[in-house]
């Protein structure tokens, strides 16, 4: 394949350190020492924008036809767009950022099935940890019983029976997920940590800083 290839974690698909290759190359406006590139995914064949610095005089003209060493000493990525972006809720244990970080690298990748599995790890791990007496019940059960101590809204309950939480349902199921159930039970996980771990932190930070202040 021609052109300059490279690694880079993709915004797209979210994979870590995936090849691209440079296929299209653009001057730069106002440098002779820098140039734009286009660079295609290797994983899910779609494209960033890349502007590049080279530390040794004029930017070559060929990178879209050879293969240079980059990025290297000589060629520096000064800017890419678009960057990676995952939202992740803030303050959760590391092990729940774990799984939830896998789930939306699989979402973006558009794998429904795994994205799902590993939204239901984050949520049964959160569960467990959040009512260990219980950790031997099923998953739904555990949020029922999250609920029915004041640990979670009632809304939340609600909204676990629009959901393909169960197990059972992800992993046995003939059925293969869709997108739609990746989205739905992503947005229900993202909820549930926000309240159960992000915001209880964001008040004790609050609580602690009120205190300081008033000595």
């Amino acid at each position: 394949m021609a052109g300059t290839q490279f690694r880079l974690d993709c915004p797209h698909c979210l994979t870590t350190a995936a090849g691209f290759v440079v296929t299209l190359q653009w001057a730069h406006r106002t440098s002779p020492s820098r140039s734009n590139l286009l660079a295609i995914c290797a994983v899910c064949n779609l494209g960033v924008t890349l502007t590049v610095v080279s530390q040794s005089g004029p930017f070559p003209k060929d990178f879209a036809a050879r293969t240079y060493d980059f990025p290297s000493i000589d060629y520096r990525i000064v800017n890419v767009w678009p960057e990676p972006q995952m939202a992740i809720p803030e303050d959760l244990p590391p092990n729940i950022e774990r799984f939830y970080l896998q789930g939306l690298e699989n979402l973006a990748g558009q794998r429904w099935d795994a994205a799902g599995a590993m939204f239901r790890k984050t949520l049964d791990v959160a569960t467990k940890l959040l009512d260990p007496e219980n950790k031997k019940k099923n998953l739904f059960r555990r949020i029922e019983g999250l609920v029915a101590s004041g640990l979670l809204t009632e809304a939340m309950g609600e909204w676990s029976h629009e959901i393909r939480l169960d197990g059972n349902d992800a992993v046995h199921d003939e059925e293969p997920e869709t997108q739609e159930d990746g989205v739905a039970i992503q947005k229900f996980t993202e909820a549930f940590v926000r309240y159960s771990f992000s915001l209880p932190s964001l008040v004790a930070q609050n609580r602690a800083k009120r205190i300081e202040q008033d000595g």
